[in-house]
Order: C-alpha cells, then sequence, then structure tokens
C-alpha cells in the first residue's frame, strides 16, 4: 500500500510534470494580465472618443487643441493591436512598437513644439531618425532572398472539400 502511494507521489512530483504545469499556469496569469491590459486600453479609447466628442461639441475650441486629442486615440488603436498580435502570434512585434514610439514621438513634438529650443530640435530630430532606422533597417536591409516575398493580401477563396471517387477493385 505504502509502496504505490510512494510511487503516485513521485509521479505528481517529477520535475517534467511540475515544470509544465507551472508553465501551463504561468502562461494562463499572462493571458488574465494581457486580458486586463485589452480592457483597460478599450475602456481609454472609448473615453478619449468621448473627450474628442466634448471637444467638437464646444463652439470655441480650436482645431489646434484636437490634434493631440487624435494622435492620442492613434497611439491607444496602435497599442491595442499590438496586443492582439501578441495573444494571437505569442510574439512581440517590435516594428509595431517603433511605430507607436514614433507616433508618441511626433505627438509630443506637435503639442510642445513652439517651447523648443533649438537644441531641443537637434535631439528631436536625432531621436526620429533612430526610430525610423529601427524600423526601416531590419526590414528592408536584412532580409534575406529566401525570406523575401511581396506581402500581398491574396482574395479570399472559399474553401470547399474534395471529393474523389475511389475506384472499386472488382
Amino acid at each position: 500500500m505504502t509502496d504505490k502511494i510512494k510511487k503516485r507521489f513521485q509521479s505528481l512530483i517529477e520535475p517534467h510534470k511540475v515544470y509544465k504545469r507551472l508553465g501551463n499556469f504561468l502562461e494562463f496569469l499572462e493571458d488574465v494580465i494581457v486580458l486586463v491590459l485589452l480592457i483597460l486600453l478599450f475602456v481609454l479609447s472609448i473615453y478619449a472618443l468621448y473627450d474628442i466628442y466634448l471637444g467638437l461639441a464646444k463652439e470655441k475650441i480650436k482645431v489646434y487643441d484636437l490634434i493631440p486629442k487624435f494622435i492620442y486615440l492613434f497611439i491607444l488603436i496602435e497599442l491595442f493591436r499590438l496586443t492582439i498580435v501578441y495573444l494571437k502570434e505569442r510574439r512581440i512585434d517590435t516594428s509595431l512598437i517603433v511605430k507607436t514610439t514614433l507616433i508618441a514621438v511626433l505627438r509630443e513634438i506637435i503639442i510642445k513644439a513652439p517651447h523648443f529650443k533649438p537644441w531641443d530640435y537637434v535631439g528631436i530630430g536625432f531621436l526620429t531618425l533612430i526610430l525610423a532606422l529601427m524600423y526601416y533597417v531590419p526590414k528592408y536591409i536584412f532580409v534575406s532572398e529566401k525570406e523575401f516575398e511581396l506581402k500581398r493580401k491574396q482574395p479570399y477563396r472559399l474553401k470547399t472539400k474534395r471529393v474523389v471517387k475511389s475506384k472499386r477493385k472488382e
């Protein structure tokens, strides 16, 4: 009787089973965290839309004051897309992160540009150049010839099952 219990206990704590269970649990927690982030991004997007609506409903608001709100909404949309890509493919798309960062930097430039000093423009130009290089160099320079192909959306094709008539042996 004790041998059965001992074997059962040893089978429960075998390293590969423990690591597999722990890995599955941690992946589940990760999915929960990402889903909470998705919900928060969605709520922030709705709030940003409501804020833009209130800005448009007022008569004395300047368009210049609405532009940063629109760009903020685009940043939220890009982050939403990034988390969806992560949930689907289980990888982080660095080009999408760089694009989102570039949009955020441009938003700050639009908001604070009148208050910049000349050296601030040099720094922002350098930062924008680095972000642009981070986006384009891996995408277009380091592509091997085997992996290079034009990325076009294929038209939707109806998937049907092909029925093959088998020849009877008589």
